[in-house]
């Protein structure tokens, strides 16, 4: 970075000194070409002179001549006129009024393009990817990348917080399948960029190549997250049906990948792939073409969307300490929690949402229930009992087959 600045300086400085060098230049071509014009002139007339002498052409002949010559003068001194004009040879007061003004201008109007259009890695990112096409060999371009990565590498050691070079870094781990150095960078993205779903769904992405291709846990998780940020993104669309498939929920899973169809370009290889895979789904589990474009009652209707907050009045409260949240049934003897979730208050606020997949028994799903109450409680102890001192928050009556989000406030302690 210091030496790209320096250089662009050095260049900066050598232009306005060479313009400025040649603005304030002494100009006599003015003078020297209204000379040569005189000259010509006499010679022409000695000329003609010498042939009137010698009886060489008329006098009607000279006269015509010398009026053409005459002609020709006036028009060059014209010309001459022009270039010593203010326009070209303006007094030297002004001549450094403009040298002032092109050195306060230039480098403003530089900077101000620079900053708009310009970054200094973009150069790097270019050579990585000439790089990339341009050697012969695998071997080459291994080396070639690596290089490239050390710098990288060294740069974000004086900034880390560098956004761009740590997306460089993970892109470039995933092509060289360098899986835990990836993850690495993209913690580093996540720390930078927060909830960005393109971030979330790649992330999930790559913690799923680096465990032999499996969705489950913090990937599903990042998925479903960034899935509610944005619902029609094709990448988290793809995702979410490989996160189902992987679920057993097949009729989810093909639907997810349905509506990734009508983004695709038609005929691309893109969508062959995903015709390819609902083909693959609908085969080997006995799916009629009928049920394609449906999902069934149990995966679809059924979930709960819950937005958790903490109260302004408990912002005291330890980022450690553990966060249960529950789905309970609203009546009956049976007070046993449908679904718990664990969380930490430094989460917060989070989105989750719960569905079957997710209940603690299969004897007792939330689909078995029209409403249910929800709740959010800290456990300063961490024990799942809830004890005196906890703080909490409760909603009653949440219908299960809603689409829209619950928001849950933690905001009352239990006495």
């Amino acid at each position: 970075m210091t030496l790209f600045l320096l250089s662009a300086s050095s260049l900066l400085l050598i232009s306005i000194i060479v313009i400025i060098k040649t603005l304030l230049k002494k100009n006599n071509e003015g003078i020297n070409s209204n000379q040569n014009s005189m000259d010509i002139y006499n010679q022409k007339l000695n000329e003609i002179n010498f042939d009137i002498e010698n009886h060489l052409i008329t006098e009607n002949e000279a006269n015509n001549t010398t009026k053409e010559l005459e002609h020709s003068l006036i028009k060059d001194n014209k010309n001459i006129d022009i270039l010593n004009s203010k326009l070209y040879f303006s007094n030297l007061k002004s001549k450094k009024t403009i040298s002032v003004i092109l050195v306060l201008v230039i480098p403003v109007f530089v900077i101000s393009v620079y900053s708009f259009i310009g970054h200094p890695n973009s150069i790097e990112k270019l050579v990585l990817v000439s790089d990339l096409k341009n050697t012969k060999n695998n071997n080459e371009k291994l080396v070639s990348v690596k290089q490239m990565l050390n710098r990288v590498e060294k740069r974000l050691l004086d900034d880390p917080n560098n956004s761009d070079d740590w997306l460089m870094l993970a892109n470039s781990y995933v092509v060289l399948k360098r899986y835990p150095e990836a993850i690495r960078a993209f913690d580093n993205l996540y720390r930078l960029k927060g909830d960005d779903p393109l971030l979330l769904f790649r992330y999930a992405d790559v913690l799923a190549m680096a465990n032999s291709g499996i969705f489950a846990g913090k990937p599903s998780e990042l998925i479903k997250k960034a899935l509610q940020l944005d619902p029609q993104n094709t990448m988290g669309l793809w995702l979410a049906g490989l996160v189902a498939y992987e679920e057993g929920k097949i009729n989810k899973a093909i639907n997810y990948w349905q509506n990734v169809l009508p983004k695709l370009e038609i005929g691309s290889e893109e969508e062959k792939n995903i015709r390819k895979y609902i083909q693959f789904a609908k085969e080997n589990n006995n799916i009629s073409i009928q049920n394609n474009n449906s999902i069934t009652q149990e995966e679809t209707e059924y979930s709960l969307k819950l937005s958790i907050e903490l109260s302004p009045n408990f912002t005291d409260i330890d980022k450690n300490n553990v966060i249960f949240i529950y789905a309970k049934p609203m009546h009956g003897s049976n007070n046993m929690p449908i679904i718990v979730l664990r969380k930490i208050v430094a989460d917060l606020p989070l989105l989750v949402e719960m569905d079957d997949s997710m209940s603690m028994l299969p004897s007792n799903k939330l689909s078995d229930y029209k409403s249910v109450q929800v709740s959010a409680r800290i456990s300063k102890s961490g024990n799942a009992k809830s004890e005196k001192g906890d703080i909490i928050g409760v909603v009653d009556a949440v219908s299960t087959t809603s689409r829209n989000t619950t928001k849950l406030i933690i905001n009352s302690t239990l006495k």
